[in-house]
């Protein structure tokens, strides 16, 4: 007799798509929608609705390609920050997790993901003929190459090396108190700070 029991098919649904979201598993997917399940309509209305909306909602800053709900980030609108000095990152997130070390007061660059050839991702597909532009425009002293110390994050951050050949200002990476192979946004608060100081 087969006692295997399980979800009804429109639990399953949920659960496959809630297993899109990067780092959930199987079991976690089904705790979350059996958690989702047990809550109130009008919090699960307000999800969705702010789920619905969010494409709309968001845009790309026409400067660093930060997330922004106006054409200019807070970031790059803000007179405060030190525009001699620039971050570049992979991601839009990779900010929010510098953001909360308090280290950095310049501003950024979004790459829009890494060089990786086994993707498809070549160097014309992110956001570098922008950032050299920058470069050019701007005054730009020092720079700071804060990709992910994964062999696609490293190869990205040589390809933006060489394309800098002839910039006369200060460019560094983080320290290498990063473990090889982890992304940015997993790095916790102290080994980020001690990878800006010991930038090199």
């Amino acid at each position: 007799m087969n006692r295997k029991i399980t979800p009804p098919e429109s639990v399953k649904e949920l659960i496959e798509d809630i297993r899109q979201l990067p780092g959930v598993g199987r079991k976690t997917a089904t705790r979350y929608a059996y958690w989702l399940i047990n809550q109130e309509q009008t919090y699960l209305t307000k999800l969705a609705k702010e789920i619905h909306g969010i494409k709309s909602l968001i845009k790309q800053c026409q400067i660093c390609f930060n997330t922004s709900e106006g054409d200019i980030c807070s970031i790059c609108s803000n007179s405060v920050r030190d525009i001699g000095s620039i971050c570049i990152v992979e991601y839009a997130e990779d900010i929010l997790q510098i953001e909360r070390i308090e280290v950095f007061h310049g501003r950024y660059h979004v790459l829009g993901g890494v060089i990786d050839p086994l993707k498809g991702s070549q160097p014309e597909d992110l956001h570098i003929p922008e950032l050299l532009k920058r470069i050019k425009t701007e005054d730009i002293q020092d720079i700071i190459i804060a990709t992910s110390p994964t062999a696609q994050g490293d190869r990205t951050a040589q390809y933006i090396r060489q394309q800098l050949k002839s910039f006369k200002g200060n460019i560094s990476s983080l320290g290498r108190g990063l473990a090889n192979g982890t992304l940015l946004e997993y790095v916790d608060q102290d080994t980020l700070i001690a990878a800006f100081k010991n930038r090199k």
